[in-house]
């Protein structure tokens, strides 16, 4: 019976982490050796994404997700992909457009309240197969990404990359609380299981092995391919309409 107690709190532990991990990237930025704090910022919240990832599969694995854990899942999120993206882009690209960099950051994190609002509504078979309005953790990680591969190779002046996130901001912001249709499961068709869990193992290594490329090129191509799909799913509806 205690064991079966501990095994119920794992979803909103991991859930706890991930807050606290956005929380820290904040916090991180504040310090004294802002060098350092740049990449630990992006690595934090990764890091939250990744469990975010996990927690709702854990809990449904453990048969123990709630409307409690979905609504504090939420609001973890919006503290890790949220404020902590906006404070962090702010505090190091966007504060020299003085009031038009605080308005862009406040509508991104405004767009990713609203998309786990919505998300939280929606009915559970709604939910399944793919996510209506792009999911808020791959939109701070295509955000990191950008700071990061930047932080770490010096590809574009400051100046340059500033208009990139700030455009970004809006155009991801607009994504999250759109109403088109983003990837959710990826399948390798011809492939069993396990092949496709070692396949997607090794990608996984090769992302970490060099985090500033390898989370730029995940990030980009996820958003790449699911407007493509999506543009072809509105495509092939538009001719069904037409033959009709």
């Amino acid at each position: 019976m205690k064991n079966r107690k501990i095994i119920s709190i794992i979803p909103n532990v991991l859930t706890s982490i991930a807050l606290l991990l956005g929380l820290l990237s904040i916090f991180n930025l504040v310090s004294e050796n802002l060098y350092n704090s740049i990449w630990l910022s992006c690595v934090f919240i990764y890091s939250a994404a990744f469990i975010d990832f996990i927690d709702g599969k854990i809990a449904r694995l453990l048969k123990n997700d709630s409307e409690f854990g979905m609504h504090y899942d939420s609001l973890a999120d919006l503290i890790s992909f949220g404020v902590a993206p906006s404070f962090l882009v702010y505090s190091l690209y966007l504060n020299s457009f003085d009031r038009l960099g605080i308005i862009c950051c406040l509508f991104y994190t405004i767009c990713v309240a609203l998309r786990l609002a919505r998300f939280n509504t929606l009915a559970h078979d709604e939910k399944d197969g793919f996510f209506i309005g792009m999911p808020s953790p791959m939109a701070a990680g295509l955000i990191v990404s950008f700071v990061l591969i930047n932080f770490k190779f010096e590809i574009l002046p400051s100046n340059d990359l500033s208009l990139v996130l700030l455009f970004s901001l809006i155009f991801l912001g607009y994504l999250m609380v759109s109403n088109v249709i983003f990837i959710k499961k990826i399948t390798i068709k011809g492939l069993s299981r396990f092949n496709s869990l070692v396949l997607i193992t090794f990608l996984l290594i090769a992302i970490l092995a060099h985090i500033e490329i390898g989370s730029l090129i995940f990030f980009s191509l996820y958003l790449f391919l699911s407007l493509i799909k999506y543009l072809l799913f509105k495509l092939k509806r538009r001719n069904l309409k037409f033959k009709i």
